[in-house]
């Protein structure tokens, strides 16, 4: 039992020691806090009078971003309005230009169909084929007329011939 008192005693011992160092370093622990404590303040309050000074400084520019912000929004939405006005008119458009495709396309097609000079070829070259044949004709016709006057005036010399000879023969018998 001694040898349990005495442990007893010893820790009793060693406890009011280290009550006594931690007595000892509390107090100077506390006086290093409380003066952190104050230095902590006056920077805290620094900073406050900091703060309301930038605060102050910064009214204007804030005031102004605001503006901004809100003209921003109001901006934001007239380019989604125009966007959308926009993608209609694009529509729009595309649609008028499948219109025009079409309508050249068919101007195209008439165009090709009026210029195509495959008829108009052939009824020039028929024109010529027949002002040729008029010539042929007017020169085949030149030549019987002048086969014709030639009879005639072979025919017109064989009767005065004839009535030469008629009257010669009628001479002829009368004489006789």
């Amino acid at each position: 039992l001694q040898w349990y008192l005495r442990r007893v005693r010893e820790a009793v011992v060693s406890t009011q020691s280290t009550g006594k160092n931690m007595t000892t370093s509390l107090q100077s622990s506390k006086s290093q806090l409380d003066q952190m404590h104050l230095e902590i303040t006056r920077t805290l309050e620094k900073i406050g009078s900091r703060e309301k000074y930038i605060n102050s400084q910064m009214e204007g520019p804030l005031a102004e971003y605001r503006r901004l912000k809100d003209r921003l929004a109001e901006l934001e939405s007239k380019y989604q309005t125009a966007g959308s006005t926009v993608t209609e008119q694009s529509r729009t458009l595309a649609q008028i230009n499948e219109e025009l495709e079409t309508v050249k396309a068919q101007m195209d097609e008439k165009g090709t169909t009026m210029t195509d000079s495959g008829p108009l070829v052939k009824i020039k070259q028929a024109i010529t084929k027949i002002k040729n044949e008029l010539i042929q004709m007017e020169l085949r016709i030149g030549v019987l007329q002048h086969v014709v006057l030639a009879a005639k005036v072979s025919d017109k010399t064989a009767m005065q011939r004839d009535m030469r000879i008629d009257d010669q023969f009628h001479d002829l018998k009368t004489a006789f």
